[in-house]
């Protein structure tokens, strides 16, 4: 039985892990511009090291991340 809850909550877990998604922020000084939303963690990570690369060369600066949507209330 315990066996049973446990694989039950191992799902449920993996399956929410699944569900999360992310934006792509750059943020310069104090501002913040979303570049992209709903995107999956690996979407997310492989966007940013293009968006990294773009802004380096366009000399914008600033920082790219990758943020949970949780975060976010809109």
């Amino acid at each position: 039985m315990l066996r049973v809850i446990l694989v039950g909550v191992s799902m449920l877990a993996a399956s929410a892990a699944q569900a999360e998604t992310f934006r792509l922020v750059h943020a310069v000084g104090n501002s913040e511009r979303v570049i992209a939303k709903d995107l999956s963690r690996e979407e997310c990570e492989a966007r940013k090291l293009q968006q990294k690369q773009i802004a380096d060369a366009l000399g914008i600066g600033g920082s790219v991340t990758c943020l949970p949507e949780s975060l976010y209330n809109d």
